[in-house]
């Protein structure tokens, strides 16, 4: 088939990519090499028709100073030339690729899900098809997760770039408004950062397949307002309920922000010039039944999170602990709604909790609103 001629079942127009552009791009590729123990790498991929970008994601695996020992690539029904790339970098890539091409569009979480059954790996790396992974991502990201055997999700840092790869940011988690004292904080509590902020990217993080047996499958709808939990939220919460977290401070990939991708980041302009004021004003400014909904829509997740743990055999007496106080927290923000004589009284008790704001919400900030909605 020519360069350029659309390959039979795929919409004309769309650029076809030889074998040979892609052995160009992986030139030098790196070595495949197992864990320690013998334990397995796995890269796994959702894409959807993300040929614009796809190539140069695949040339950064392919070229990584430790490539894995197998890649899962699920497509999830693309339109475009997204399926003949992945099937040229399947044949030219030094190390096994599975590919499963839908015929059918289910979405990001069904496709990611799909592609976790079936890695074969001990360590899983997530991977979007826009990003670009730097160099030594696999094996930084595999060598600080095997140093804390403890621990079932590590994630890095990332750089933000534009579509031209010119740098937005130095840093994802400083937009985040996630701060080295933070860093600090999710050391000692991962958990009660997890539950009030989204501060892991997918693209960033490296599971262990135990993670699995209680994470999978992604639940749907909890709440009939609300749509399922996006996937990489779901993953991090019941990894930080269930055992210690990996931080990995160092910029691995750089994260694409361009006009197609399907979660981008809101107020991005702003979050550039003060990352934590944007945080903190949100909780003032969203409405009393949003604020409701989130809550709910929490407290449904942690008694989900609650139930998986005991049935995977993950939990422990301290992620029993930690599960009844984010719960108990989040249902006395609940009650507040029907609190209005002693709501400020309420409040001022719940901040000077402990186990209250300040270690499962925005701290002042949310507490304050709570006050005054």
């Amino acid at each position: 088939m020519a360069a350029g001629e659309a390959e039979p079942g795929l919409t004309p127009g769309f650029t076809v990519h030889p074998p040979a552009i892609l052995g160009s791009l992986m030139a030098t590729p790196g070595t495949v090499a197992h864990g320690r123990a013998g334990e397995r790498v796995s890269v796994v991929m959702a894409t959807f028709n993300g040929e614009e970008f796809l190539m140069e994601q695949l040339a950064s695996i392919a070229r990584q100073s430790r490539c894995p020992d197998d890649m899962i690539v699920v497509d999830d029904a693309s339109t475009d030339a997204t399926a003949t790339i992945l099937r040229d970098f399947a044949d030219a890539a030094p190390f096994p690729v599975e590919l499963v091409v839908r015929s059918s569009h289910l979405g990001t979480s069904a496709t990611f899900e799909e592609a976790m059954r079936r890695a074969t790996g001990d360590i899983l790396l997530i991977c979007d098809q826009d990003d670009h992974w730097h160099p030594d991502k696999i094996a930084t990201m595999v060598d600080r997760l095997q140093a804390n055997p403890g621990a079932l999700l590590a994630f890095s840092d990332s750089r933000l770039v534009g579509p031209t790869n010119r740098q937005i940011d130095r840093s994802r988690w400083r937009i985040a408004g996630f701060t080295p004292s933070e860093w600090r904080s999710m050391r000692d509590d991962a958990f009660g950062q997890m539950v009030f902020r989204q501060v892991v990217a997918g693209c960033t993080a490296a599971i262990r397949s135990d993670l699995l047996t209680a994470a999978l499958p992604f639940p749907g709808a909890l709440q009939e307002v609300a749509g399922p939990i996006i996937y990489d939220r779901w993953l991090s919460l019941v990894a930080a309920a269930a055992g210690p977290v990996v931080l990995v401070p160092e910029q691995l990939i750089d994260y694409r922000i361009h006009e197609g991708q399907q979660v981008g980041i809101p107020a991005l302009r702003w979050r550039r010039v003060a990352p934590k004021a944007v945080l903190h004003l949100a909780q003032l400014v969203i409405s009393t039944a949003e604020r409701n909904r989130r809550n709910e829509y929490l407290d449904l997740h942690l008694a989900e999170i609650d139930k998986r743990l005991t049935l995977s055999g993950l939990a422990t007496d301290a992620s029993d602990r930690r599960l009844a106080l984010a719960e108990e927290h989040v249902r006395r923000r609940i009650e507040l709604t029907a609190e209005r004589r002693n709501r400020i009284r309420r409040v001022i008790r719940e901040f000077h909790h402990q186990d209250g704001y300040r270690r499962f919400s925005f701290g002042l900030a949310t507490a304050v609103a709570d006050a005054l909605r």
